[in-house]
């Protein structure tokens, strides 16, 4: 045997991992035929070369006569799943690694790693086994071998979702805060529980294109989403039987146009920066004069306002000031002392400040422009325009 940190003689390797140091040579050649081939060349030269049963081999120690063992335990477990594709990796024993690749560099670093080809080889046999397809490149599973414990986990693709959500109600977040730490249902709970009752999933995470304040309605064309399910048993899933399970839970949630996606969707909605158009009821300390009121309203409509980050979410949000464009300001109707009014105004714009101007942090803001004090008692999304 080998001192730490010496070559492995070449006599103790078995056919197989002599062969593998030629791995570059040879095509269409099994490393076991390389393996043959180089001890025939050395032989016929006069340099006597053994080599030794798989299990006393000092580099694999025989795994590959255990193939069909981890091709049977995958197997057997991948049963409970539904996929297409699957690719596999593994681990092995850093002195493993480290010793075959100083051998194989004493011979000019002509060959393949013990990885290389154990990941292919059992490839195979389960490829053929399943008639299912070695995907390198995004498989719905990927097998994860841990060869020096025989441990073997999977690493199941995600199933996402895309769709549009309407929300009916002013009790509901649309993620889990701790800040509303009472409330059961979100909009996230909702979708995602479905979600997984079709797929078998365990965690499910909402991707959402922005979201409103817990008592905001989102109605009109609904906001964009993505749903993800973790590590699904299943993957062929009927969208419409998730929409009709959402729609009709009776939770004051509907979604609509719903599609298969993938995770590379989720940044593309998240960075998305469409316009909106509110709805929003006014209310003030005293009655709305309709023409001093509307004269106010010119003061935003079609301005490039500045807002520091709100008091009611300095502590989850940067404090900055941005720069935003109301596009327009309508008033709908005045009752007494509420007016509902439609705006229009670019994405990132607090609504609900524009309008009480949040002690002095939004400029220009209604309450400042009209000397009234108003506060949004009530607020809605009503088209986002995309």
């Amino acid at each position: 045997m080998a001192s730490p940190g010496a070559i492995i003689p070449i006599s103790e390797l078995c056919i197989r991992c002599t062969g593998r140091i030629f791995a570059m040579e040879g095509h269409g050649m099994s490393n076991t035929e390389r393996g043959m081939s180089f001890i025939q060349s050395e032989s016929s030269q006069g340099r006597i070369i053994s080599s030794v049963e798989p299990v006393e081999c000092a580099i694999c120690h025989g795994i590959f006569t255990q193939l069909d063992l981890y091709a049977s335990e995958i197997i057997q477990r991948l049963s409970e799943f539904e996929f297409s594709s699957f690719l596999l990796g593994s681990t092995f024993p850093e002195e493993t690694i480290n010793n075959e690749s100083l051998l194989q560099g004493s011979y000019g670093s002509r060959g393949e790693s013990i990885k290389k080809e154990f990941n292919r080889e059992l490839g195979k046999i389960i490829e053929n086994k399943l008639k299912k397809e070695l995907d390198r490149d995004d498989p719905d599973i990927m097998v994860k071998i841990d060869t020096r414990y025989m441990k073997i986990d999977f690493q199941v693709k995600s199933i996402y979702i895309y769709g549009k959500y309407r929300k009916f109600n002013r009790i509901m977040p649309q993620t889990k805060w701790i800040k509303y730490s009472e409330v059961k249902d979100t909009i996230e709970s909702i979708i995602g529980e479905k979600l997984n009752m079709l797929t078998g999933g365990d965690l499910y995470y909402l991707h959402g294109a922005g979201r409103e304040d817990v008592d905001v309605r989102m109605l009109g064309n609904g906001r964009e989403f993505i749903i993800e399910s973790c590590n699904p048993r299943i993957r062929k899933i009927d969208l419409a039987k998730m929409e009709e399970m959402v729609n009709s839970s009776g939770k004051g949630i509907e979604i609509i146009d719903l599609s298969l996606t993938t995770r590379t969707h989720v940044r593309k909605i998240k960075e998305e920066k469409h316009a909106k158009v509110y709805m929003a009821t006014v209310t003030s300390d005293r009655e709305i004069e309709k023409e001093s009121f509307a004269e106010s309203i010119s003061g935003i409509n079609g301005k490039v306002i500045y807002q520091r980050t709100p008091l009611r979410v300095s502590t989850s949000r940067s404090d900055l000031v941005r720069e935003r464009k109301v596009m327009c300001v309508s008033i709908e109707d005045i009752q007494k002392n509420s007016a509902r009014l439609r705006i229009e105004a670019e994405a990132g714009v607090y609504i609900k400040e524009l309008i009480s101007g949040d002690h002095g942090r939004t400029n220009p803001n209604l309450s400042d422009l009209s000397g009234m004090k108003l506060i949004i008692s009530e607020l809605d999304v009503i088209e986002i325009k995309r």
